[in-house]
């Protein structure tokens, strides 16, 4: 059988649909094999590109690249069709509390922010929205793009090029051989997946850590005067063309369905109510599943399996932004030779599985990497001391002039832990505190404040406690943002996650988007998964403050 397209793309929304664009401008011949399950999230997405996002003010990955590469790209479209599907926004980005002010207050003057920011009261909204007497900045650069408008004209045209097909298709329908892969009577050297969130099945992509996210987003009527500016304070507010506005998204780790629930809703409209203090009323509701990853960068580049099956996927939020670039790069690296960069790899999270020991645990792991960090004389955090076992190597760790100081809300766990470490004859290096991790800092001298080298979490229960009582995500993403202040240049931050415990998925899922805020200007990054792919096993997450 003779090759019949240069690759067949199995996913119909942004991402599948603009890189088929790209090879069609390339002079390439894809299939794109759409189906409506694939494209929700795409259509309904409020598009929003914007440099500067996140609790932490992170400045977006290569946002100098991708922004005006994507600019660009849907202008071409906009001359193509003879429509505008991108429009220029600012972004009013009010914070939502002391501490973001306090983060912006350490990188407003970082040269890389420059271009992209500007004064709030600099918008011309600013005086009619009282905004004089809020905290923000005024973001420059940003804008949305209509991604159901983008998907409609180029599904149009592939079609009339005979290059798009909407069917089911199931994993197990490939076949593949060292020159090609084959689907139904179709053929090509490559098959590539933006299929979104249900990649998590993909038998040629194990292990890969998607973390799909349901987000409900709104449209509303409202005669407040935004006018070209939208509004983001841990929720947005788009003003889009034709007089709607966008309002959203949430976040929900636990559902992975398209049903705008009553807890979205209701969290939706006390923003509104708060931060919007004119006429509004609900348009519509709709919900779609992002496809996001840990890191917070996408999935592009070949299966460790099967050489010629590619994934083109995870971009989650940041698809409007990244898509038309990485699009590009893919395209070179298939039919130029063209190096793709390694941080998006695929291979990049199965490397940690390469040579792993026969007996896998993530205690051990992150111990290790903390061991490494930690030196006689070092000051150290055992924040949920449970039964000392964390505090007693942190305490051999640091020698007879360190000193670690354990926390724990259950007295039972203090208890216990004291014991070990009395029966270790540790107990001069060891300060422990009957308190919640969420509060540890109160317990710490001012003068620590930049100076510890390690701060240990091990999340869940008791182990031979009361299984009813376990970290929550409010009280461990608190302390988690107080420990990275408390970290010296160098210093490491350790959290074992347990998603299969009772409440350990929805906790594991808001440590890994407490993660996806930090910059990687500012830490260094390492989660580390089970050998065999397991999602239902325990976690090692390591968090390094670059020196």
């Amino acid at each position: 059988m003779s090759l019949t397209h240069d690759a067949l793309i199995f996913g119909g929304g942004l991402a599948g649909t603009i890189l088929a664009d790209h090879m069609i401008r390339s002079g390439k011949r894809p299939l794109l094999i759409s189906e409506a399950r694939f494209s929700r999230c795409s259509r309904i997405a409020a598009g929003l590109i914007n440099p500067i996002s996140g609790k932490r003010l992170n400045l977006a990955w290569n946002a100098d690249t991708f922004i005006p590469y994507s600019k660009n790209y849907y202008q071409a479209l906009d001359n193509e069709f003879g429509i505008r599907v991108f429009h220029t926004r600012q972004i009013a980005r009010l914070f939502a509390s002391d501490e973001e002010a306090r983060i912006w207050a350490k990188k407003q003057n970082h040269p890389e922010y420059q271009a992209w920011i500007d004064r709030l009261t600099s918008l011309p909204i600013a005086d009619e929205l009282g905004w004089d007497e809020e905290q923000g900045i005024a973001i420059k650069g940003g804008g949305y793009v209509d991604t159901s408008r983008v998907l409609n004209r180029i599904s149009k045209k592939l079609e009339s090029l005979d290059a798009q097909l909407t069917s089911p298709f199931n994993y197990s329908e490939l076949s593949v051989n060292s020159e090609s892969v084959s689907w139904k009577q179709y053929r090509a050297p490559y098959a590539i997946f933006s299929e979104g969130h249900l990649a998590t099945r993909n038998p040629w992509f194990p292990g890969i850590p998607y973390k799909p996210a349901k987000g409900v987003i709104g449209r509303i009527a409202t005669n407040a005067p935004l006018r070209e500016t939208a509004i983001m304070k841990g929720y947005f507010i788009i003003p889009r063309h034709g007089s709607t506005y966008y309002v959203g998204a949430t976040y929900d780790w636990e559902n992975r369905d398209d049903i705008p629930d009553e807890k979205s809703i209701a969290d939706l409209t006390a923003f509104l109510h708060k931060e919007l203090p004119y006429r509004w009323s609900w348009d519509t509701l709709d919900a779609g599943v992002r496809p996001a990853t840990a890191g917070a960068k996408p999935v592009i580049g070949p299966s460790s399996i099967v050489n010629r099956i590619y994934s083109f996927n995870g971009f989650g939020s940041k698809g409007c932004m990244q898509i038309p670039y990485l699009a590009s790069l893919l395209v070179e690296h298939l039919f130029e030779d063209a190096n793709l960069p390694p941080e998006i790899l695929p291979s990049r999270f199965e490397k940690a599985n390469q040579a792993e020991p026969k007996r896998w645990r993530a205690t051990e792991i992150a111990r290790d990497a903390v061991l490494e960090v930690l030196k006689p004389g070092g000051i150290a955090v055992d924040a949920t001391a449970g039964n000392g076992h964390d505090t007693l190597w942190l305490a051999q760790a640091i020698g007879e002039n360190g000193k670690v100081f354990a926390f724990d809300i259950q007295k039972d766990a203090i208890e216990s832990a004291s014991q070990r470490i009395k029966e270790a004859d540790l107990a001069n290096r060891v300060e422990f505190n009957h308190r919640s991790h969420a509060s540890f800092s109160k317990s710490l001298s001012p003068e620590l404040k930049g100076q510890l080298s390690a701060i240990v979490f091990n999340l869940g229960y008791l182990p031979g406690g009361n299984h009813s009582l376990i970290t929550k995500p409010d009280t461990t993403l608190a302390a988690l943002d107080q420990s990275l202040s408390w970290l010296k240049p160098g210093g490491i931050l350790s959290i074992v996650l347990y998603p299969a415990h009772p409440g350990g998925e929805e906790e594991a899922n808001a440590v890994r988007n407490w993660i996806e805020d930090l910059s990687p200007s500012e830490f260094t990054l390492m989660e580390r998964q089970h050998p065999t792919g397991r999602t239902d096993s325990p976690v090692p997450v390591i968090v390094q403050k670059r020196s």
